[in-house]
């Protein structure tokens, strides 16, 4: 299993979530769309844990962005309880792939300023079969004039 954990400053973040190059940057249109009006009430506060989620996911995949992840590679949207799910794309995909893992959950909680968000995945068990290591050739049997 592979964990990953976030913990972000909503008021930190909220420059870049009402800077519409930046959303446009980071975010798809539809956790834009999920995130609510710009400027209402917890706009910034759900685009931060958005954020956050893909922080963590990358940090399970273990790489950084710029690092074979775009932003917009990890889409984190809500089911219909509000319960957050992640879908990779790209080179999130690739990474995770790569690594044999799979059943991808997140989870995310608002607590004052602060936004917390973990993520994790199963590994894949390796092959079966582990390689086996070299063994020397036989020797081979004596000849007649050698016994």
């Amino acid at each position: 299993m592979r964990i990953g954990v976030d913990l972000l400053s909503v008021p930190r973040f909220a420059r870049i979530a009402e800077h519409r190059r930046y959303r446009a940057l980071v975010f798809t249109e539809a956790e834009l769309d999920q995130a609510g009006e710009i400027g209402g009430e917890r706009h910034a506060e759900r685009l931060a844990g958005r954020f956050c989620v893909k922080e963590a996911v990358c940090k399970l995949l273990g790489r950084g962005f710029g690092q074979g992840v775009r932003w917009r590679d990890i889409e984190v949207t809500s089911d219909a309880w509000g319960a957050p799910r992640a879908t990779l794309s790209g080179g999130a995909r690739q990474l995770a792939a790569d690594a044999g893992l799979f059943d991808l959950v997140v989870t995310l909680t608002h607590q004052a300023d602060l936004v917390v968000a973990v993520a994790a995945a199963q590994v894949a068990p390796p092959s079966p079969t582990p390689p086996q290591p070299l063994k020397p050739p036989p020797t081979p049997p004596p000849t007649r004039g050698q016994q």
